[in-house]
């Protein structure tokens, strides 16, 4: 049999094939392509302590399957205590019909507030929560206090197509806000969020979004040490303050640049 990169033609009998492009004892040197099986979530919680490492607890969050259909939901919830993490903890690649939802204790309710039980307090040059290429309807982040570091973020929304996105009753938190990077809440490519009733600190912004992005802001405020600006919109991205407090800057209250809206 020739080399198949030799070959001109294929065959209908083999054009549902993938080639190999050497001999190696296949048959007309070919392989059947393998249906693959996704194996779809049912409803569950994942539960995280206070004295879970970072690593741990990305383990868990790892071991969850990819695909939430219709109707299941995920939960990864933290029990009370203050989290001391040395690395971001990614929330990548979710899809499907069903719903992600982080959460602290809910049982706190709705509303500003700068005593949740949770603490997640990344120590450390990283990111905090970080939700990236998620395609499902629904993603909740509530009751959470969330601290970092000078040039980080706090909760990171990144690229996917969520129908969803609402982050509720957090209190989110630099340690500086020299960078321009410093940021609460930063919502990017793409992406939108929903970000209620949740105080800032010490951020150079309190809420930023970019490249094509969408947020829209209900009864958000800054506390302690006021962020540099308090909102920003940039490259073709909006921000729409729909009702209550919004957040004030020390420098500004909000920044817009290449295109970017705030209304």
């Amino acid at each position: 049999m020739p080399n198949l990169d030799t070959r001109t033609t294929k065959t209908p009998a083999v054009d549902d094939y993938t080639y190999l492009l050497s001999n190696d004892g296949t048959v007309e040197g070919k392989v059947e392509l393998q249906d693959i099986t996704v194996i779809p979530e049912t409803s569950r919680a994942i539960n995280f302590t206070s004295s879970q490492t970072a690593s741990q607890i990305q383990a868990d969050i790892d071991a969850v399957g990819k695909f939430i259909p219709e109707g299941v939901v995920i939960t990864f919830q933290f029990a009370d205590g203050t989290y001391s993490l040395d690395g971001s903890l990614n929330f990548f690649g979710f899809y499907g019909g069903g719903a992600i939802l982080i959460y602290g204790n809910t049982s706190e309710g709705h509303g500003l507030s700068t005593s949740q039980n949770v603490h997640l307090n990344f120590n450390n040059d990283s990111t905090g929560i970080y939700v990236r290429g998620c395609k499902c309807r629904l993603l909740q982040i509530y009751n959470i206090k969330c601290t970092v570091n000078d040039s980080r973020t706090a909760i990171q929304i990144f690229g996917g197509t969520v129908a969803f996105t609402q982050i509720r009753s957090c209190y989110l938190i630099n340690t500086g806000k020299s960078s321009s990077n410093s940021r609460g809440c930063y919502v990017n490519e793409a992406s939108n969020a929903y970000i209620q009733d949740t105080y800032f600190s010490n951020n150079h912004a309190g809420i930023q979004c970019n490249n094509n992005s969408r947020v829209g802001t209900q009864n958000c405020d800054e506390t302690g040490t006021d962020p540099n600006y308090g909102i920003v919109a940039g490259v073709n991205s909006t921000i729409g303050k729909v009702s209550g407090t919004v957040i004030t800057g020390s420098i500004a209250d909000e920044s817009v640049a290449n295109g970017g809206e705030i209304r």
